[in-house]
């Protein structure tokens, strides 16, 4: 048993500003995201490095906290 559901016409539900037209600073129509990539030639080694060490900060309080706890409890 097929039901056909009604048809909705299509209409646009959000539009972009005004405004958007003359932006040029990259991120599309509703501007700049957080998700826009930095430039080719830009150097974003202090952010890898940053990352990095909280990366192995938390790894050596894992590591730190599981054998804490296999000593204690084992």
């Amino acid at each position: 048993m097929k039901s056909n559901p009604e048809k909705r016409p299509e209409t646009q539900v959000a539009k972009p500003p005004p405004e958007s037209v003359s932006r040029v600073d990259g991120g599309g129509p509703w501007g700049p995201t957080q998700f826009d990539l930095p430039e080719r030639d830009g150097d974003n080694t202090q952010t890898v490095v940053i990352v990095a060490a909280i990366g192995v900060i938390l790894l050596l309080l894992l590591a730190g906290a599981w054998t804490l706890w296999y000593f204690k409890f084992n």
